[in-house]
């Protein structure tokens, strides 16, 4: 339990570190938008915000609410108005106005016009090519299982890095189960193709790249195992015994959740030991943090209470 919790703190930690080192992407939406509930008095109400705002600060908060109100099941009964509204203002001659409600609009249409949509941005202008895949990776587990195979080329296409960390945030085998299996091996090659590095400079030690290398590690290793049946703890230790491996991957993946869970479920020291060595000498070696070295210190720790 000690452990978990010192985990669960460092993660946060780190969390903190990578939100404030990050440049924040367009094309995030801030998480922190308060929730409405999805009614027609509601609805209503956002909607004469969008008009009468009085700056476009305003009028793309009161947009990003809208949007928020369009439900799958329709709770509010005004899916439809809420859709017009979004389409007459991703027509608006304000670049920022079109984008903010070109997100929205995106994922309350259906799968193809949502695509007409995101290309149609990119063309005139209102979103780059990086912004486009990042939403097709994040309405990817909402496509019907048909269309997400044109989705995930798609997102191949573009070399985004974005894209490929808002799928992976997320990843699970609820998202894949459901797949059809082209889909399935298309995953699976975009994210070979998409390797995740730490910089250069063997001294640093980023937030950001830690859960993103964590990410791609968990998301490699479930789309294996879909695909071709090799077990997840084949394909992460495949990559964590590489000597050539650099070691903040070690530290990034063993660190994190779904390292911890893999070591409890695999339930012996021997197959993780020269992992562990190699994360704690980097630890000693070039201690870079604090935060680095609490979590080496709660990896060897959870590692040295499995049996031999």
């Amino acid at each position: 339990m000690k452990s978990a919790l010192a985990i669960l703190a460092i993660c946060a930690g780190l969390s903190a570190l990578a939100a404030s080192a990050a440049v924040p992407s367009q094309a995030v939406r801030a998480s922190a938008l308060l929730r409405m509930e999805a009614n027609a008095p509601n609805v209503e109400r956002v909607r004469a915000a969008v008009r009468t705002a009085v700056s476009e600060d305003e009028q793309i908060h009161q947009i990003h609410l809208l949007g928020g109100l369009h439900t799958r099941s329709n709770a509010s009964g005004m899916n439809d108005a809420i859709v017009g509204e979004l389409r007459a203002l991703a027509a608006s001659p304000s670049r920022r106005i079109a984008r903010s409600a070109t997100f929205p609009l995106a994922l309350a249409v259906g799968a193809e016009e949502a695509i007409e949509i995101l290309m149609r941005a990119r063309r005139s202008g209102r979103m780059d090519g990086e912004e486009v895949a990042g939403e097709l990776a994040r309405a990817l587990r909402f496509v019907p299982r048909d269309r997400q195979l044109r989705y995930v080329q798609l997102i191949a296409a573009e070399p985004s890095r974005y894209a490929v960390d808002v799928m992976v945030s997320s990843f699970d085998k609820r998202l894949l189960d459901p797949m059809l299996p082209e889909t399935r091996h298309a995953i699976g090659e975009l994210l070979r193709h998409a390797r995740v590095d730490f910089p250069q400079a063997i001294g640093s030690f980023g937030a950001g790249d830690a859960f993103r290398y964590a990410g791609w590690l968990h998301a490699s290793a479930l789309t294996a195992q879909s695909v071709s049946g090799r077990p997840y703890a084949d394909s992460v230790l495949a990559q964590l015994d590489d000597p050539q491996l650099d070691p903040r991957k070690i530290i990034a993946y063993l660190g994190m959740p779904e390292g911890q869970a893999l070591m409890a479920s695999v339930g012996r020291r021997a197959p993780f030991a020269g992992a562990v060595r190699r994360a704690d000498a980097y630890a000693h070696a070039l201690p870079g943090s604090l935060h680095v070295k609490k979590l080496v210190d709660v990896i060897v720790e959870a590692w040295l209470k499995l049996p031999a």
